[in-house]
C-alpha cells in the first residue's frame, strides 16, 4: 500500500492532470475451499508434516514470502523424500522455466515458491495451494489461491497457516474478501494454540484509508477472562466436497 501511494504521488507530480484507472481484482471462484490454522509460528512445519503423512503432496504449491524460508522448505520437504523444487527470484531465468516444464509434466508434486509464481503464471491441475505464511497485500492472496480451480480441475483446496502476529494482516484479506475464512480446529497433539481474536483484526478507515484497530486495546485487557470475546463473526464451516 505504501509503495502503491509513493507511485500516486510520483505520477501528480510529474504529469500534468493525470487520470486514475482502477481494474477491481476478482474474487476466487466458490470452487475453492478456503480454510485456515490459527496456530504459533513453530506449529506451521508440524502442521505441514502432517498434512503430507495423511496423503502426499501431488500438484501442490507452497507460498511463503521470503526467498530465504522457500529455501528451508524446499529442503525439509525433500528430507522427507518429496519430489520438491523451489522457485524464486535467486533462480536464473533458465531455472525458473526448466523448473516450471517439470512441474507441469508431473515430474515434480511440489513446489514452493515466493509470489513470483503467484502471477502471471498458467498451470492448470494444481489441486491445493498452500499459504505457509500471509502475503503482504489482500490482492496477492487471490492470485495465490487462484492457481487452483483450474483448467481441468473445477475444486480446489487453500489452506493459510496463521501465526499469532499475523492475525491482523488475515482479517484484512478477510475484509476483502467479504467473508470470513473457516479456521481448522489445530490437533490437541501439538499443545497450547493462539485464540482466535477477529476483534483485534485490522479494518480500514474510510476516511483516509489508513489501517485502524478500533480502540486499539488489546482483547482481554479489560478485565475478566481472555475467553470472552466481543462481535466473533460467525463463520461457516465448509461443507463436504467428496
Amino acid at each position: 500500500d505504501v509503495y502503491k501511494r509513493q507511485i500516486r504521488t510520483l505520477a501528480h507530480n510529474i504529469l500534468k492532470d493525470p487520470e486514475e484507472i482502477k481494474i477491481a481484482v476478482s474474487r476466487p471462484p466458490e470452487s475453492i475451499m478456503q480454510t485456515a490454522y490459527i496456530c504459533y509460528e513453530a506449529h506451521k512445519m508440524p502442521l505441514l508434516k502432517q498434512l503430507f503423512a495423511k496423503k502426499a503432496p501431488e500438484r501442490v504449491i507452497i507460498f511463503s514470502s521470503s526467498k530465504m524460508k522457500v529455501k528451508e522448505l524446499a529442503a525439509a520437504m525433500h528430507r522427507l523424500s518429496i519430489r520438491v523444487e523451489q522457485m524464486h527470484s535467486d533462480l536464473t531465468q533458465e531455472k525458473r522455466e526448466e523448473v516450471m516444464r517439470q512441474f507441469k509434466a508431473g515430474n515434480i508434486d511440489l513446489l514452493v515458491a515466493t509470489d513470483v509464481v503467484a502471477r502471471g503464471i498458467d498451470i492448470d491441475n494444481i489441486r491445493m495451494v498452500i499459504n505457509y505464511d500471509i502475503p503482504h497485500d489482500p490482492e496477492d492472496y487471490v492470485h495465490r489461491i487462484g492457481r487452483t480451480a483450474r483448467g481441468g480441475n473445477d475444486e480446489g483446496l487453500a489452506i493459510t497457516f496463521i501465526s499469532e502476529k499475523e492475525q491482523p494482516g488475515f482479517g484484512r484479506i478477510e475484509e476483502f474478501l467479504g467473508k470470513v475464512i473457516y479456521k481448522i480446529p489445530v490437533d490437541p497433539s501439538f499443545g497450547p494454540t493462539p485464540e482466535d481474536h477477529p476483534e483485534q483484526r485490522v479494518r480500514t478507515d474510510r476516511r483516509g484509508g489508513k489501517p485502524s484497530s478500533g480502540s486499539g486495546k488489546r482483547a482481554g485487557s479489560r478485565g475478566g477472562s481472555r475467553g470472552q470475546r466481543r462481535g466473533k463473526p460467525q463463520q461457516n464451516k465448509p461443507s463436504s466436497t467428496h
